[in-house]
């Protein structure tokens, strides 16, 4: 079944919000209170929060398509805060990457990334939980290396993420495989 990643739209955003609440907590350490998953949520993840995105021009919002049904989708932020890891600072970052649980293993996540990574050649850091073992080894096939770790403020509950960093695109004979399984 075909693929196909294009600019986001207000009306995909409930099925964005939809992804991000169904995928979000696979991101998170297995132990996250379940209160503050939520709080997340509620606070971050809902339709407005993405319609809200759409309407920032220093974001990059684009939704992966499988036959016209969104399955992904991924976010950029062109001007992040400042981490205080000179490696990281002053670059573009991969703010979110999910895709709809169903299709985890099925090579979509990967033709995500590449797509995304694509459209942002230039060098792209990205946070992730130092427990998401998976994720990391993904993003290590793609080229990010890590250059330091931040906290990540999940409601109430800080948790410690890697900061990764993709300091440019890799040349065609190195593209990594398939996605993780």
């Amino acid at each position: 079944m075909p693929l196909h990643l294009r600019p986001a739209r207000v009306d995909d955003s409930p099925h964005l919000s939809r992804i991000a609440r169904q995928t979000f907590a696979l991101a998170c350490p297995p132990d996250t209170p379940a209160a503050e998953l939520q709080a997340f949520i509620r606070d971050h993840l809902q339709a407005e929060h993405f319609a809200a995105l759409l309407e920032t021009p220093l974001k990059q919002l684009r939704v992966l398509l499988q036959d016209r049904q969104i399955i992904g989708y991924s976010l950029i932020s062109l001007r992040p805060e400042p981490l205080a890891i000179a490696e990281a600072d002053g670059i573009a970052e991969l703010t979110r990457c999910y895709l709809a649980a169903e299709h985890h293993g099925s090579g979509a996540a990967q033709y995500l990334l590449q797509q995304t990574l694509a459209q942002q050649p230039g060098p792209l850091r990205l946070t992730v939980s130092e427990t998401n073992v998976r994720a990391i080894r993904f993003y290590q096939r793609n080229g990010f290396i890590k250059v330091g770790e931040t906290l990540f403020q999940c409601g109430a509950d800080p948790q410690r993420d890697w900061v990764m960093v993709r300091r440019q695109a890799m040349p065609e004979s190195a593209e990594p495989g398939p996605a993780p399984r």
